[in-house]
């Protein structure tokens, strides 16, 4: 019988964590987002592309946490939902901008404010957060740089 190292056991039950934090995290913003008629995904690139616009899909999709694919479909169903609007780039023939309308620029705002209490109230109860999101990055991008390796 193998022997588990405290730094393993550790190790595995914080990726335990980690895996359980997003999806309590996504259905405490799902309240938040659902009187807006906006999806976790829907507000979280309609405000992304409130900072970034205009943007390519590309851009955007950097800055979103997607599965592969997902940030044009979901771009597509913004477009037709009148929220985002796409523009050919004026650098690349094959590049569109995109850009939120004025109706989706009023949602993005919406969104972060409603999403505003539940940040505030998690930042003053954990004061800590800065720090993690540090270590949480740092961690990230060891283990990109480990996949990219290979």
């Amino acid at each position: 019988m193998s022997r588990t190292s405290s730094a393993e056991v550790a190790a595995i039950d914080f990726a335990y964590e980690i895996k359980a934090l997003v999806p309590a995290l996504n259905a405490a913003l799902a309240e938040v987002f659902h009187p807006l008629g906006l999806s976790c995904v829907q507000a979280d690139a309609l405000m992304t592309l409130e900072e970034l616009q205009p943007v390519t899909l590309g851009g955007l999709s950097g800055r979103l946490v997607a599965e592969s694919g997902h940030p044009s479909r979901l771009i597509t169903r913004l477009e037709g939902l009148g929220l985002v609007r796409r523009q050919p780039s004026p650098h690349d023939g094959r590049a569109s901008l995109l850009s939120l309308t004025t109706e989706g620029a009023a949602k993005a705002a919406a969104a972060r404010a409603a999403r505003a209490p539940l940040a505030r109230e998690l930042g003053e109860r954990h004061a800590e957060l800065a720090e993690l999101t540090e270590v949480l990055r740092g961690l990230r991008q060891e283990l990109e740089a480990v996949r990219d390796r290979s």
